[in-house]
């Protein structure tokens, strides 16, 4: 017999490296063409922080994505970033990159004020310009502005940019704020289980995440979805238990005859294992983060395995508590009743 069940989690995530100095600096150059270079020392794990680190950057400038170019993550030419940890990138990098744009902006505003006759806190950087905001008409190409900076002012449009999270450290009473911001996530799955095989059927999952703006929506959605698929494997099929041996080494209960030769034998779930999926983003914009963003990182792989095992739960009325949950385990729970 099968019977559907329908599971709802949901969590809050630290933005930032809580209790702890966790700083990102970077430095903006424009060259004489209106080109630009980034540098910074945060790294691009697959996440795709450097490409919404230059969507921000082409943004904040007014300049193609195609004319900036960014170095990261060089310990030798690079400035210093903590590193790629706790979902904090784009927040942290994006501000440290947009506080070194202003000080490039101040340097070309300061020429196109000269040129213009007009006053530099009126000027908007916008599709390739640099422009009185009263007054459209009135502008002077962004490569323009950069070569008179360069060689009629004699000012080089350089900035340096850096951003250290305000997160408080919990005292000992546990008062504090450990981290600078939070984001937030949740999964909703509807599942089928079969009583006589103790079978589970992933059939629906929805997906998620408050990262602020969405610097990337597509980029947005596919975390999401990665962090699904991700989470399905960690409920229903993913053990490491007998392959890996404990702290102090090989242990009694580690069976060597089990151990998987690759990870094709190993239970990762596949696109082949994927259900019906919608994935998205709610945007609830954080005042502090750049262009309002947070993040869309960690966090999407940690409701899912949950919500699996509350619909299990509403399906069958057996909790699992520990992972994952196999045909073995469910059969033992509803013959225990």
């Amino acid at each position: 017999m099968k019977k559907r069940g329908k599971g709802v989690a949901v969590c809050i995530y630290s933005q930032t490296i809580t209790n702890a100095p966790n700083p990102c600096s970077a430095y903006v150059q424009v060259k004489e063409d209106g080109s630009a270079v980034i540098q910074t020392g945060a790294c691009d794990l697959g996440q795709g922080s450097t490409t919404v680190i230059t969507q921000m950057a082409s943004e904040a400038l007014g300049i193609d994505f195609g004319k900036i170019t960014v170095h990261t993550a060089d310990t030798e030419t690079t400035p210093f970033d903590t590193g790629s940890v706790s979902s904090r990138l784009t927040y942290v990098a994006g501000k440290a990159v947009l506080a070194a744009i202003e000080e490039v902006k101040n340097v070309l505003f300061t020429t196109v004020a000269r040129k213009l006759g007009v006053k530099p806190d009126r000027l908007i950087c916008k599709d390739g310009k640099i422009s009185y905001m009263y007054d459209p008409q009135k502008y002077m190409s962004f490569s323009q502005a950069a070569f008179e900076a360069h060689f009629v002012d004699r000012r080089l449009p350089h900035g340096k940019g850096e951003y250290y999270p305000q997160n408080i450290p919990v005292d000992e009473y546990g008062q504090g704020e450990p981290s600078d911001t939070y984001y937030y996530h949740g999964t909703v799955a509807e599942v089928e289980v079969d009583t006589e095989t103790g079978e589970v059927d992933v059939l629906k999952l929805f997906a998620l995440v408050d990262c602020g703006r969405a610097i990337n929506p597509m980029m947005v959605e596919g975390q999401v979805e990665g962090g699904a698929i991700q989470a399905l494997g960690w409920a229903l099929r993913e053990d490491t238990y007998p392959y890996c041996t404990g702290v102090t080494g090989a242990s009694d209960q580690f069976n060597p005859d089990f151990r998987p030769i690759s990870f094709s034998d190993y239970g990762i779930a596949t696109a082949m294992d994927m259900p019906e999926m919608f994935a998205s983003n709610v945007e609830i914009i954080e005042p502090e983060g750049p262009f309002g963003a947070k993040a869309a990182g960690e966090i999407v792989a940690n409701t899912g395995a949950p919500a699996i095992i509350n619909a299990i739960y509403n399906a069958v009325g057996v909790r699992i508590r520990d992972l994952p949950a196999t045909p073995e385990k469910i059969l033992r729970g509803l013959k225990a009743g």
